[in-house]
């Protein structure tokens, strides 16, 4: 048939009969297009924060072709004098960096990220910091400050030209607080988070620095390639030259693993859309069966009818796909607004993108609306298949078809145990850009999935059992025939709610497992009642130490019964590839039966058992392939003394997903000689109330806003807040993936319903009442969810224990210990059985509620 002609049977036979099945349509049409917003929504939510992160970067880190670090953090100003003296450099701009502290508008203190530059120099590599100035001099006055747009904003009437600005650092040595008195130059074009720009000599005075830099930023004469320009040079002894880090690249690595996961779980609501549709579908050509057998008489090639059914679902999916695009760009919108960009991921929080269109969208845009094509299409593949397929003679005469067998009885367990098989896989390496990405669990959650659909008509013969015990009658009977002969059908009318549950079963016990091990590893790794810290941030950010005479003061207090002491640092591991971030140190007073620990602790290796214990995260023994018992080489810095230790055990961190190690203060302090605290830990007398000690801790210090002070409980509290923020959007994804699956199992019921007609009528000439029907309907919508119920819990627990104990250390590198949530999995079932039931009874009531006559009388 040619184009022009199945367009004129689409418009004269499909359209009339569709336009009386609106409402069906309608839903059909609402899953593909929720399923397409939902993940095409989340893809522009993630694409637009790493590209507004990127772009920040960029305007942060300027365009340099050279980036001059030294391995401890600092570079000397007499090394930047001999860089900026070597030939085909033509700009060498100082950068010093770091946190300082100010006070809102309502007096309230803030950080600040202060960059100190040299203006002159600055220019041509760091255009979007700089202030528009009458004079470049004006620039060079390190009594001025340059504030951008949102720390204007925090700073309020307090912000205006000419105003003075105090800003608040902490030396990285001694902790000792420096106040900088500053008056407000014009606003620098710098659109990203609170930061100031001033001259780099008022910030190494702000951060105790003098005469020393962060880095030096190279921009070198035209033409001169800079791996060429490295080779001829010999830098300075320390020092290395590298180019810029991609910082937006950095990010997405780090975020990889929560996009991914996000992004598919957004696809959830797709697929288990993609069997409300097949319903929608299968119910469509049920009620048009006659008139497919009468086409078919009447010359229409079974290619031809086929053809015309996957053309419905072709329209049906390109309708879906662009209405789903369209709410995608909407619900993006609105997601920026009420959720933020990060969707909870702190990695990237205080970015304020905006959607714009643009051609580079356009790959997104048709991979996500061309799967919302493919959902419709496959779901109208089977339905044309059997259309094909269909005895029209048969079908003319009244005594209908079976649209198709169940699926063997050996091919669920084999999907089964082809899923544990994938599950044991470990993550691939190749390509790129799915390094790290757990695909063989993914692909196993998918083949467990298909596998437990594939054994529910034999579930349901088996179920068939626990009727024998009951007082046999003609609805028994009959049921146990339709158990027995429809089963295949029964299973596919129960594919969209047994998939959206069994995977919010997952969902459920995989959050709630998470939720409960942050809960206990808060209680270990905070185990005091108050934690204490500087609110002051030095140099490079990091955290200022406290002052030693603050330290004597609190521990000289009598409002604690007890006080330990913790250092936080960097430090290097040897075999650590070059250029890699450094590690977290942790160095505390430990108690390690307290640790959370990730298995069994070693003991020191055979005849060295001086040598100094550590604990490292699980990030850190994945990266590196480290074990327990395993001895390495610590450093201070890349070059520096190395402190020999061994690998004691493998602790819990759900605080980071680069790598940590923690080990003993007395150790650490006999390695480097570094006396300096960075955290206290505080238990108080009992009845103690911790936010009146807090109060008077503060007042020890010089500043009482120097000094964060906070309950252990309340530092629970926000962050089991900021845990149930991030798995919000889960809960809604969830809700919208099973209403669209009991819409599936009304709309499949009505197929059957439909298909039963006969059946119905012939039962009520034998002398059922409709009562008897509907009861009969009722006892297998409770056979069909019952079974779908248990089916989607066994499944659930499966798939959930594949994203506890595979995807998420694969993907974060986070262990936990599964908890099964009792009541709210009793309640999740109920809630489906229920509705599954009212759904089936629903859609099975029309088909009954016509004349005995008017049912049969297509036999006569």
């Amino acid at each position: 048939m040619s184009p022009r002609a199945l367009i004129a049977w689409l418009r004269f036979l499909s359209w009339p009969a569709l336009r009386h099945q609106a409402g069906r349509q309608a839903l059909a049409l609402l899953a593909i297009a929720l399923g397409v917003a939902l993940s095409y929504g989340v893809h522009l939510l993630n694409g637009a924060a790493l590209a507004e992160f990127g772009s920040a970067a960029a305007s942060l880190n300027g365009q340099p072709d050279l980036v001059l670090r030294a391995p401890g953090g600092t570079v000397q100003e007499d090394a930047y004098a001999q860089i900026a003296g070597l030939p085909e450099v033509a700009q060498a701009s100082p950068v010093l960096g770091g946190q300082a502290q100010a006070l809102d508008a309502k007096g309230q203190p803030f950080n600040v990220t202060v960059i100190g530059l040299d203006m002159l120099q600055a220019g041509p590599i760091n255009p979007d910091l700089l202030p528009r100035l009458a004079s470049p001099l004006d620039g060079l006055d390190p009594g001025r400050v340059f504030p951008n747009a949102a720390l204007l904003r925090r700073l309020g009437p307090a912000g205006a030209e000419g105003q003075v600005l105090r800003l608040r650092a902490a030396s990285p040595d001694s902790g000792q607080v420096q106040n900088l008195d500053l008056r407000i130059g014009p606003s620098s074009p710098d659109g990203g988070p609170p930061r100031a720009v001033l001259d780099i000599a008022a910030a190494q005075v702000l951060f105790g620095r003098l005469g020393q830099l962060e880095r030096v930023d190279l921009r070198l004469a035209p033409g001169v390639s800079p791996s060429e320009w490295l080779a001829r040079q010999r830098l300075p002894a320390g020092l290395s030259a590298t180019p810029p880090a991609d910082e937006s690249a950095r990010l997405g690595r780090l975020t990889q693993a929560y996009r991914v996961n996000l992004g598919v779980l957004s696809l959830m609501a797709l697929f288990t859309g993609s069997f409300l549709v097949f319903a929608v579908i299968s119910l469509s050509v049920a009620q048009r069966l006659p008139q497919w057998a009468l086409l078919g008489v009447l010359g229409m090639s079974a290619r031809e009818r086929s053809a015309l059914v996957l053309l419905e679902g072709l329209l049906l999916g390109l309708l879906g796909s662009a209405l789903g695009l369209l709410l995608g760009w909407q619900l993006a919108g609105l997601g920026l607004r009420v959720l933020g960009s990060d969707l909870g991921l702190a990695a990237i929080s205080g970015v304020r993108p905006a959607l714009q269109f643009s051609a580079a969208q356009l790959p997104a845009a048709l991979l996500f609306g061309g799967l919302g094509l493919v959902v419709s299409l496959l779901s109208a593949w089977l339905p044309a298949r059997s259309v094909q397929r269909m005895p029209v003679a048969q079908v003319l005469k009244g005594l209908g078809q079976r649209l198709s067998e169940g699926p063997p009885v050996w091919l669920g367990p084999a999907l089964l145990l082809l899923g544990l098989g994938l599950a044991l896989l470990p993550p691939i390496s190749w390509p790129a850009a799915l390094a790290g990405v757990p695909v063989a669990a993914y692909a196993a959650m998918l083949a467990v999935l298909a596998g437990g659909m594939a054994c529910v008509p034999a579930l349901l013969r088996l179920s068939l059992g626990l009727l024998a015990w009951s007082r046999p009658g003609a609805s028994l009977l009959l049921l146990r025939e339709r158990a027995r002969d429809q089963a295949g059908e029964a299973s596919r009318a129960l594919a969209g709610v047994l998939v959206a549950l069994s995977l919010s079963v997952a969902m459920l016990v995989m959050v709630g497992s998470f939720r409960d091990s942050l809960n206990q590893w808060l209680s270990q790794m905070l185990p005091a009642d108050l934690y204490l810290r500087s609110a002051l941030r030095g140099s490079a950010g990091q955290q200022a130490p406290l002052p030693p005479a603050l330290v004597e003061a609190i521990r000289g207090s009598a409002q604690l019964r007890d006080i330990r002491l913790q250092r936080s640092q960097q430090v290097w591991l040897d075999g650590m590839p070059a250029g890699a971030d450094p590690l977290d140190l942790q160095a505390r007073e430990l108690d390690e039966q307290s640790l959370p620990l990730a298995g069994a602790l070693a003991p020191a290796p055979a005849g060295q058992t001086r040598l100094t214990p550590i604990y490292i995260n699980e990030a850190l023994r994945d990266a590196q392939g480290l074990r327990p018992g395993r001895t390495v080489q610590l450093r201070l810095q890349p070059g520096g003394p190395p402190l020999p230790v061994f690998v004691r055990g493998v602790w819990r961190d759900y605080a980071r997903q680069s790598g940590a190690v923690l080990m003993p203060l007395a150790a650490y302090r006999a390695w480097s000689g570094d006396l300096r605290v960075t955290e206290l830990y505080l238990w108080l007398p009992p009845g103690a109330d911790p936010k009146a000690t807090g109060e008077a801790l503060r007042a020890l210090a010089a500043e009482p806003q120097d000094l964060e002070v906070a309950a252990v409980a309340e530092l629970r509290k926000l962050s089991l807040q900021i845990f149930d923020r991030s798995f919000a959007v889960t809960v809604w994804l969830q809700a919208v993936a099973l209403a669209i699956g009991l819409f599936g199992i009304a709309a499949a019921a009505s197929a059957q319903a439909l298909a039963r007609r006969r059946e119905f009528g012939l039962l009520l000439h034998l002398g059922f009442t409709r009562a008897d029907v509907l009861r009969l309907l009722g006892l297998e919508a409770v056979l069909l969810c019952g079974v779908g119920a248990i089916a989607g819990l066994a499944l659930g627990l499966g798939l959930s224990a594949v994203l506890i104990w595979v995807v998420n250390p694969q993907s974060f590198h986070w262990s936990m210990d599964m908890s099964l949530p009792g009541w709210r999995l009793a309640a999740l079932l109920a809630a489906v059985f229920v509705a599954g039931v009212l759904a089936s009874l629903l859609a099975g009531y029309r088909a009954v509620a016509q004349q005995a006559v008017q049912a049969v009388k297509e036999d006569w």
